[in-house]
């Protein structure tokens, strides 16, 4: 049957070439329909980091009564000479409260500031009746403003802008962000006053917004890559073209199969059309090689066609095959973005299987015989000779090859050793980018980035006793005695500040009455509203905190040594520590976790894949070996980055192991051609023949993701390097260590294998 489907597409070239045109006009109108409706792409921080279960719930809960706050544009002003900005900062909060999407503007224009004067409590905000360096001075000095909105060198402030709750999809939020940003631009700052962005919702729209950048830069690049490198290297360009178009028309094809199935993007899944680019041109170039191999026999196209995919064909799928269940693994994971990018790349990978068996024999048919060159097992060309020996070193000393092959792979473990599970929720950003900067300057100068509370629920009566002030006095110095925390508020904080100063006393009322007297007489005194730490009835209160983004694993940690304190603390209540970027972090841990576990399921079904497709359980042990050394070396290469394994290259290992077995089985395939053949020398015709387009395809595939390191998403960009590190350790491995335990372990199995 795939001898006369290759056969039927030479035959009936014309037939073929309307039905691909057919689907990929289809495809096409697709993925148009579904653009002009919305951006199909999704990167809430609910998306991406957070899926299900009851902390997420209870989060749920809790907001309903102290509302979200993953909604907040940060505008930082800084510099030596902020002092003169005040005029600056006032026409800043203007235009921020302007915008018709702009809920509410918080800066020292309007943060209530608790202080006595003339032996009376006054709220009032920091900016009135003073100059803004006197401002910047007193909130400093203050203990619930300082860090919150001025560092503590005053030479810092912030105005937090928070954007409607109901704008959350990046396809509205992006232009939103875009014009607060540029309206921000619009004011003019004195000299030595610099303005920098970041905050959630500007994060959400940047990296969107970058993802696109790469998708449209790397696209035509990549193509343009292998535009030349395969004509020069096939030395003929309607033959070196013919796996490029016919994957690129498969992409065409994926993608507007998922995109019409209502599909949405995420932060991984959005590098799919860049991945079955640079995948999907690895089957195509060993059709190509293996159809001028067979035009030598008869010189008749259609034959030569028929048997190029009888013979390739299974080994093209089953390395395509094995590339998607490497995606389809994931599936497994708990993380939904994880579960979205396995199902959605696997069956993008395995519909462009098709599309390039389908495009490239219809290609290839237009092609004169000709035009398509010469197999260079056919033409006495420098790689025949330099892969014959190489054949010739390694069938003399099939045993130092092993030995020296398996000390590489022990000294790169060894470096990759020190490697452990890490996580940062800006990860994606590489040092020196204006967000990295914006959010480092967050962290040291100001409060941080990371929200966390502490949730506390009374069970009975509310909790305005003196005793539970003190309670949650004593809760919120523990957690602002934390590494990462920078920042904390409670309903006790501010108790104590407004008793303070009233009394001139560094303690906390002494009994509810007083408690009660003091608030009232706080809310008589000015606008100061601790909705945001307390409910009405006093049933519920919060401690509020914002930190540095420490890593998952610090979070992990810190969350479960919170809670138990905090449950000592309050046995008598219901005590949640959370939220989202609490959870976000935990939620990042897991989805490492979930990668990690990916990768053994992997490389099970691939070696059962070997079983099935060998028809030897010693070829398949054979070929397991080679394929475990990629993943040693680049794990190393994480080491020699000084690197974290993160959510941003831990995928590197699932996807990079898929597609590391393809020259496996392609060289086992023909090396069991060969051996059937009667080939007196079967892996040396097994170089001749697989090897020029194993080091071909694995020289474009470096090459397509090495692009991708210049990317300033450290999401692509460490994607990129690790995977060429896995090509690059998987073809040296295939070409070296594979047919050396093929000659030391040639058994009669083997050889009639």
């Amino acid at each position: 049957m795939r001898e006369a489907f290759g056969r039927w597409v030479v035959r009936r070239r014309g037939t073929a070439l309307a039905i691909v045109l057919l689907l990929t006009l289809l495809s096409a109108l697709g993925i148009t329909r579904r653009v002009s409706v919305e951006i199909p792409i999704d990167f809430t921080p609910q998306a991406v980091f957070i899926d299900r279960g009851p902390m997420i719930d209870r989060l749920r809960e809790i907001e309903q009564s102290f509302g979200r706050e993953d909604n907040d544009l940060l505008l930082i002003l800084t510099g030596p000479q902020l002092s003169a900005a005040g005029a600056a900062l006032v026409e800043l909060h203007a235009e921020m409260e302007a915008d018709a999407d702009v809920v509410t503007v918080t800066s020292l224009q309007n943060t209530p500031l608790i202080e006595q004067e003339d032996q009376q409590l006054r709220i009032r905000s920091a900016l009135e009746e003073r100059t803004l360096g006197e401002a910047l001075t007193v909130g400093a000095a203050d203990p619930i403003l300082s860090r919150m909105m001025v560092s503590e060198d005053g030479q810092t402030t912030v105005l937090r802008v928070r954007i409607r709750s109901e704008i959350s999809q990046v396809a509205d939020l992006e232009p939103v962000v875009t014009r607060l940003v540029a309206r921000a631009r619009t004011v003019p700052l004195p000299d030595g006053v610099t303005l920098h962005t970041t905050g959630v919702p500007f994060v959400r729209a940047e990296v969107v917004s970058m993802m696109m950048n790469d998708l449209v830069k790397y696209v035509p690049l990549t193509t343009l890559l292998f535009a030349v490198t395969i004509c020069l290297l096939f030395r003929r360009i309607l033959t070196g073209l013919g796996p490029l178009f016919s994957v690129l028309g498969a992409i065409i094809w994926a993608m507007g199969a998922l995109l019409s199935a209502g599909v949405t993007l995420n932060i991984l899944s959005v590098l799919v059309p860049v991945l079955i680019l640079i995948i999907g041109v690895a089957d195509g170039i060993h059709l190509v090689s293996r159809y001028r191999e067979e035009l030598i026999i008869d010189r008749d196209p259609e034959q030569a066609m028929g048997r190029t995919m009888r013979h390739m064909a299974v080994a093209c799928f089953l390395t395509t095959f094995t590339t998607a269940a490497g995606f389809f693994s994931l599936l497994i994971a708990d993380t939904r973005v994880i579960r979205d990018f396995g199902l959605q790349a696997g069956v993008a990978v395995m519909i462009t299987w098709i599309g390039v068996m389908l495009f490239l024999p219809t290609w290839m048919a237009f092609v004169p015989v000709h035009r398509v060159g010469a197999p260079p097992t056919e033409r006495p060309t420098r790689e025949r000779r330099i892969f014959a020996r190489l054949s010739s070193m390694v069938a003399a000393r099939p045993r130092t090859v092993i030995i020296l092959s398996l000390i590489a792979t022990l000294l790169a473990g060894l470096i990759g050793s020190g490697v452990r599970p890490n996580s940062h929720l800006l990860e994606m950003y590489r040092p020196g980018h204006d967000t990295f900067t914006s959010v480092t300057l967050a962290e040291e100068e100001l409060s941080g980035v990371v929200p966390i509370f502490i949730h506390i629920e009374a069970r009975d009566g509310d909790l305005l006793d003196p005793e539970d002030i003190s309670r949650i006095a004593a809760l919120e110095a523990e957690l602002r005695a934390e590494e990462p925390v920078r920042w904390t508020a409670s309903l006790a904080g501010y108790v104590g500040r407004i008793h303070t100063s009233l009394t001139g006393e560094d303690a906390l009322p002494e009994s509810r009455e007083a408690i009660a007297q003091e608030l009232l007489l706080a809310e008589m005194s000015g606008e100061l509203s601790l909705s945001a730490v307390v409910t009405e009835d006093y049933r519920q209160v919060r401690i509020m905190a914002l930190c540095a983004d420490a890593g998952g694993p610090a979070f992990v940690a810190l969350h479960q040594d919170l809670q138990a304190r905090a449950e000592a603390i309050f046995p008598d209540a219901r005590v949640d520590v959370t939220g989202d970027g609490l959870i976000a972090s935990i939620g990042i841990g897991g989805l490492i976790t979930d990668l990690l576990s990916s990768v053994g399921m992997v490389f099970a079904v691939i070696l059962v894949v070997m079983w099935i497709l060998l028809r030897s359980a010693k070829l398949a042990l054979i070929s397991a070996l080679p394929n475990l050394v990629p993943l040693v070396f680049t794990l190393a290469a994480l080491g020699l980055m000084g690197a974290d394994l993160q959510t941003s290259n831990i995928v590197s290992f699932t996807v990079a192991i898929g597609l590391a077995v393809d020259d496996t089985i392609h060289f086992l395939v023909r090396y069991r051609q060969e051996s059937a053949a009667g080939s007196p020398d079967p892996i040396g015709r097994t170089y001749l023949g697989a090897g020029h387009a194993i080091v071909l395809t694995s020289m474009l595939l470096v090459s397509g993701f090495g692009i991708l390191a210049s990317s300033d998403l450290t999401t692509t960009r460490h994607f990129g390097i690790l995977s060429s590190v896995t090509m690059i350790a998987a073809v040296l491995a295939d070409l070296f260590l594979l047919p050396a335990m093929l000659h030391l372990m040639r058994t009669p199995e083997t050889k009639q294998a």
